[in-house]
């Protein structure tokens, strides 16, 4: 079953690319895009549409169930993707299109919607105007609810005919001029979230039956960040996150009527990371709290669909299995099954007999069997606090100490590492390194107090956690001493930094990319903007930046350097990088340096990234000196 449908979709891919998908060799048969993305189900069950990543674009295929033979598809010129996909009826799909300039950075949105029919045809733009999908309208056929944005006005929400381009009916405008529209499973607007004039603190309304709105909530006064994430079946109830001021965050339903907030769920360690809806309906069924391995709980455990997908997940244990989308009647559903070592399999499900179809992989190039498993742990730092993180270690370690890179995240306010199949960290792995990866405080998913106990901590505790953590990885008998290295992305790439100052006797060798590196010339930078000044200070506190900055402190490091930058970086302009470059060579440290034109907060083309990764294997090899890793490929 299984060889015969991916021989038709690599012919489908030769037929798109005009040449074959990247050779499955080491780096591409990690890094390299996948066979297919996104798939989802008509409303009929009769098609299939998912998107298809490219070297240089991402394409639309719609396949016949039946035979599983191609029907349509659409394609965009170079460096343009295909995005947000959906089913509006039967035969009709929506989709947008997106420009990408590197993986770290997210696709800018063109603003056009564009429709085409499950056999290719009348494939085109919806409307001339700058239309952004909002909602698909549940049980309508011919509209969909958009984002208008017209020119010299501000953007409203209104329906759109998608075989007429007109727009139809009443035009809602957002209080605040600007900021995010919640609708209910019916389409009617309910609620708006924004932010006025700048403030980095958030505030919320609820629109009236007249049609008014009444602000519920100013964060700034109230001290209460919350977010709307769905409604029950009868759209009487909205469900909300609510922060809370110690602890992770708390689900809660919110009576339309009266307003009030009941506590419905509330992890012991972890925020809400994913909230689940019923195909037919779409009310709340669940949530999926990212506590080390993923976990579901059931906020409707009687419903037919929770009860399905409770079947689904006992049916692949150990792996995290999500649903994308679903029949009309609910009778099939499509699920995601994917794992640390899985980069991802679709499925599809009878529910009526429970039965599972294996559909097709992700990335056939990905085989399960040779990737390294990845382990949550917690620790407690230097100061009690309690800090998570994930090590994934060689499969053929063999319970020996290994070379280690220490890969703290970027951000760093509010973005965390969860536990999933990592290309970069199974390349990695593929070559004898073991990797730990830290929530260092500041991080999301931990609730506010977690993540604002890293302000005033760049260069501080939030470097001790790291640290505390690569020694609980000697103590653990998982790293080498001598033959550990810390390699990061932005913020990340600060931490690499920083740790090579504050520990030169721990660490060999530091690989810092697209990284921030001089507080002070950035500081002057962003300051320029009352956000940015404004995040800038509550980040960093009082503090002398000259202190907390690498690249005025290359004097303290002793283990060689690589750095990385995309020449048109705007988060972390070009210039940081040269700031780092030129600390370390005053200060006569071994250092590489390499820049990549055409790229920014990330590396887009495959050959920017291939050579990045070569240059990080051969780095970590000649420093951290793996003795089982593979030679580099030419």
């Amino acid at each position: 079953m299984r060889l015969p449908f991916l021989s038709g979709m690599m012919f489908l891919l030769l037929l798109l690319a005009g040449h074959a998908v990247a050779q499955p060799l080491p780096p591409e048969a990690y890094l390299a895009p996948g066979d297919v993305a996104n798939l989802i189900i008509s409303p009929d069950g009769e098609h299939y549409a998912a998107t298809v990543p490219l070297e240089d674009r991402t394409a639309l295929v719609v396949l016949r169930r039946s035979d599983m033979k191609r029907s349509g598809y659409a394609m965009f010129k170079a460096e343009t993707h295909v995005t947000d996909v959906y089913w509006v009826n039967d035969r009709q799909l929506v989709y947008s299109d997106a420009r990408r300039m590197g993986p770290l950075a997210a696709p800018r949105q063109s603003g056009r919607l564009y429709r085409m029919n499950a056999d290719g045809s009348e494939a085109g733009p919806v409307v001339t105007e700058l239309a952004f999908l909002h909602h698909t309208l549940r049980d309508d056929d011919e509209h969909v609810q958009v984002i208008r944005q017209s020119a010299g006005g501000s953007p409203r929400l209104v329906k759109l005919n998608i075989n007429t381009g007109k727009f139809v009916g009443e035009q809602v405008k957002h209080p605040l001029g600007h900021g995010s529209y919640h609708s209910d499973n019916a389409g009617v607007v309910r609620f708006a979230s924004g932010y006025k004039d700048y403030e980095i603190r958030s505030r919320q309304f609820q629109r009236e039956a007249d049609g008014e709105w009444r602000e519920i909530n100013v964060e700034a006064e109230t001290g209460v960040q919350l977010y709307f994430t769905g409604f029950s079946a009868d759209n009487k109830t909205a469900y909300l996150i609510i922060e809370h001021d110690e602890g992770p965050d708390g689900f809660y339903a919110y009576d339309m009527a009266t307003g009030k907030r009941t506590l419905v769920a509330r992890h012991e360690r972890v925020d809400v990371g994913r909230v689940l809806r019923s195909p037919l309906d779409g009310g709340v069924i669940g949530v999926v709290y990212y506590a080390g391995k993923p976990e579901v709980k059931m906020v409707a455990p009687e419903d037919p669909f929770a009860k399905a997908l409770a079947r689904v997940m006992r049916a692949f244990p150990g792996s995290y299995v999500t649903p994308t989308s679903y029949t009309r009647d609910g009778r099939t559903g499509i699920y995601f099954v994917s794992s640390d070592v899985n980069s991802g399999e679709y499925y599809r499900v009878d529910h009526d007999t429970g039965q599972a179809s294996f559909v097709i992989a992700a990335n056939e190039r990905h085989d399960p069997n040779v990737m390294a498993p990845m382990r949550p742990f917690s620790i407690k730092a230097r100061d009690g606090l309690l800090i998570d993180g994930f090590v994934t270690v060689p499969r053929d370690a063999g319970g020996k100490p290994v070379p280690l890179v220490v890969m703290p995240h970027g951000g760093p306010k509010g973005v965390f590492d969860t536990w999933g199949f990592d290309p970069e960290i199974q390349l990695l792995a593929s070559r004898g390194y073991a990797v730990l990866q830290v929530n260092y405080r500041a991080s999301g998913n931990y609730g506010r107090a977690f993540r604002e106990s890293g302000n005033g901590e760049w260069g501080a505790k939030m470097q001790d956690d790291v640290t505390d953590a690569t020694r609980w990885a000697i103590e653990q008998g998982i790293a080498a001493p001598g033959r550990i290295c810390l390699y990061g992305a932005s913020y990340g790439a600060y931490a690499a930094m920083m740790g090579l100052v504050r520990e030169p006797g721990l660490y060999a060798c530091g690989i810092g990319n697209v990284g921030l590196y001089d507080l002070v010339k950035m500081y002057k930078v962003r300051s320029a903007t009352r956000y940015g000044r404004d995040f800038f200070d509550t980040a960093l506190g009082e503090v002398d930046l000259e202190t907390i900055s690498p690249a005025r402190l290359a004097g303290r490091i002793r283990a060689p350097v690589l750095l990385g930058a995309g020449v048109l970086d705007e988060t972390t302009p070009l210039e940081q990088t040269r700031a780092m470059e030129s600390g370390l060579k005053s200060a006569g440290a071994e250092h590489e340096v390499v820049t990549y034109d055409l790229e920014a907060h990330g590396y887009y083309q495959m050959k920017n990234r291939l050579d990045w990764a070569r240059r990080v294997l051969a780095f970590l090899d000649a420093h951290a000196g793996a003795e089982n890793a593979a030679p580099a490929a030419p």
